[in-house]
């Protein structure tokens, strides 16, 4: 369906009268209705409302898309109205809109109103689009604006030309990111703890915590590290909310509440997203000039503080210190009969996407557990290396099945899986996710429940054949890894075709890089991923990728592990036509992008569907 046989000039109006949302909805339905579009107005008016209660259609730059399926329009249509005066429409910028689309589609099977909204949403990132649209002084300047989208090329990937998401949906997507920021920022503390404390009582040759000499030096400097790691979950979880005013009561609540009520780390979580929430609440009150300096340095992180300590003393720390309690005397009695079945759950979830935000639920699970009870450790530190340990017994078995990058990126797939590194198993799965993805989750769910039935305890929060020398029951962790690997292999090659390669295909490697100087990019990325390390570089690379492909020019900000790199700059963004935000934890610094149209999907999207993000900026 091409939007641009939808709209007619008696069904556009460039001085809207209403001042409302109310009085526009109602102005653009009348056009529709006069137009001979509707059969009943009043019920269509009505469906546009139930539209608006699942997620406000309101937008940056002013525009609004309004719209409903209805039994009640006879013909599709697209009215287009353009407010001079602004009106209040309670879009999420708290900006004034004033230029409207209003939807009308018949209630049916076909999807021609999806396929309208996204020919309309790549028109609107048009460089200067909807200025000129908004200064067009006659009907016929609006229609030639609208005339020339070409509906073939316009087609983009459902997450780019979705209906926007629900309150409900747009709260959980950001409580999810708020999380995943907190618990990146985490997991050094805990591995590294975890690690040292697990060395000092291997090394020293009983149960206890050596007493003297180094090997007790060395326990303290692991309980450092498991003592801060719930202050900084919850510290960051606060940070990711509020900026930096957000992380002294992050941190100085997470702190009290797990130290003195014993919350752990769900009480840490709580806490954070307390003291976030709290601190954004006081940044929105105006303060005096002569006071504003003092906000973020002062008067935010003191009365947070406060706010959130009290809360914790005098109202939610002790009903999370039980729920606490009773959830590890949950998972003690799964330590018996009901080991199957958590096996199962942990290890399906902690190989599906392979260190993305499914998996990170799954390890962090087992993760903050680890000093209460180990043996969640020894099944999940098995799921996390089977999966590219699965991959790389595939490519050696059964060669033929792969193409030759494959069988190179097998070598490194049995190198990461045997240092607890899930990723390296993604290049398979984005080549093949029907085949591959069926396989590595049931590898995980075999692993993970043998290491369970096996009684397999595993002292430190990571994966692999690394941490072996810290696991309890070493036999049972070989086997479970073993028999989760071949698994994995066993159903990728049962699954696949021989592949046919052109003799001279590998030959020669080209640069598939970013654009390293400023205002040279004609599109722009930034990626992101609760690790820093692995989702946030094959993104990148994907994007990079893609775009080489294409003839495009790509610049793609790295937010990892070691920091920012390759920055994004004023001269990048006044130049670009769009950048996409390729992330599972909050991108810093957004608002250096408020005035570009921006892509914002996951990490997983970028590195299975790159080419569709990069085809949508045209």
């Amino acid at each position: 369906m091409d939007i641009t046989d939808l709209i007619e000039p008696e069904i556009i109006c460039l001085d809207l009268k209403a001042r409302t949302k109310e009085g526009v909805l109602k102005e653009l339905v009348d056009l529709l209705d006069v137009a001979g579009k509707l059969a009943d107005k009043d019920q269509f008016l009505t469906d546009v409302w139930k539209r608006e209660e699942i997620g406000n259609t309101g937008f940056e730059e002013g525009i609004a898309i309004p719209h409903a399926k209805s039994y009640a329009v006879a013909k599709p249509a697209v009215a287009v109205g353009i407010s001079r005066a602004g009106i209040d429409y309670g879009a999420e910028d708290g900006e004034l809109s004033d230029v409207f689309f209003m939807l009308a589609s018949p209630d049916g099977h076909d999807h021609h109103h999806i396929e309208v909204l996204a020919q309309l949403s790549s028109k609107l990132i048009e460089d200067n689009f909807v200025t000129k649209l908004k200064a067009a002084v006659s009907i016929e300047e609006v229609l030639d604006l609208l005339i020339d989208i070409d509906p073939v090329s316009l087609a983009p990937p459902a997450f780019v030309a979705a209906e926007p998401l629900s309150p409900l949906k747009q709260h959980l997507a950001h409580i999810k990111e708020h999380l995943l920021f907190g618990t990146s920022h985490m997991i050094p503390f805990i591995v590294a703890g975890g690690v040292l404390l697990s060395l000092s009582v291997m090394m020293s040759g009983h149960g206890g915590l050596p007493e003297t000499g180094i090997l007790a030096d060395i326990a303290q400097m692991g309980i450092a590290g498991l003592t801060l790691f719930t202050a900084v979950l919850g510290g960051y979880i606060a940070y990711s909310i509020a900026d930096k005013p957000g992380l002294a009561p992050g941190m100085i609540g997470s702190w009290i509440a797990v130290n003195h009520y014993h919350t752990g780390f769900l009480g840490a979580i709580v806490v954070g997203f307390f003291a976030g929430f709290v601190v954004r609440m006081l940044k929105k009150i105006a303060l005096p000039d002569s006071m504003s300096s003092l906000g973020s340095i002062f008067i935010y992180p003191l009365v947070g503080t406060f706010a959130t300590c009290g809360a914790v003393m005098w109202l939610i720390g002790a009903p999370i210190a039980s729920a606490m309690i009773t959830l590890n005397e949950w998972l003690t009695g799964m330590a018996g009969s009901g080991k199957v079945l958590l096996g199962t759950i942990l290890g399906g979830m902690t190989a599906f996407d392979m260190g993305g935000p499914i998996n990170k639920v799954a390890t962090l699970f087992a993760q903050t557990q680890v000093n209460t009870q180990p043996w969640l450790m020894g099944g999940v530190g098995i799921a996390i290396c089977t999966p590219p340990l699965g991959l790389a017994l595939a490519t050696f078995l059964s060669p033929k099945k792969f193409k030759r990058d494959e069988r190179e990126a097998g070598k490194a797939a049995g190198i990461m899986g045997m240092i607890g590194i899930s990723e390296g198993a993604i290049p398979f799965a984005a080549a093949d996710p029907a085949r591959v993805l069926p396989a590595i989750v049931a590898g995980g769910i075999v692993g993970n429940v043998t290491g369970f039935l096996f009684h397999v305890l595993n002292h430190a929060p990571w994966g692999g054949w690394i941490v072996l020398p810290v696991v309890d029951g070493k036999l049972g962790y070989i086997l479970g890894t073993l028999l989760g690997a071949l698994t994995t292999a066993c159903i990728v090659i049962a699954l696949k075709k021989n592949v046919v390669e052109d003799d001279d295909q590998g030959i020669g490697v080209v640069n598939h890089g970013s654009v390293e100087g400023e205002g040279e990019a004609d599109i722009l990325a930034v990626t992101s991923c609760p690790s820093g390390v692995a989702h946030t570089f094959l993104a990148a690379k994907s994007l990079e990728k893609a775009a080489y492909s294409m003839g495009v020019k790509i610049k793609v900000e790295t937010q990892g592990a070691n920091g920012i790199n390759n920055r994004i700059t004023g001269k990048d963004i006044a130049r670009a036509k769009l950048v996409i935000f390729a992330h599972d934890v909050a991108i810093k610094e957004p608002e250096r992008f408020k005035n570009i149209a921006i892509i914002d999907v996951c990490t997983k999207d970028a590195m299975l569907n790159a080419s569709a993000l990069i085809q949508s900026k045209r």
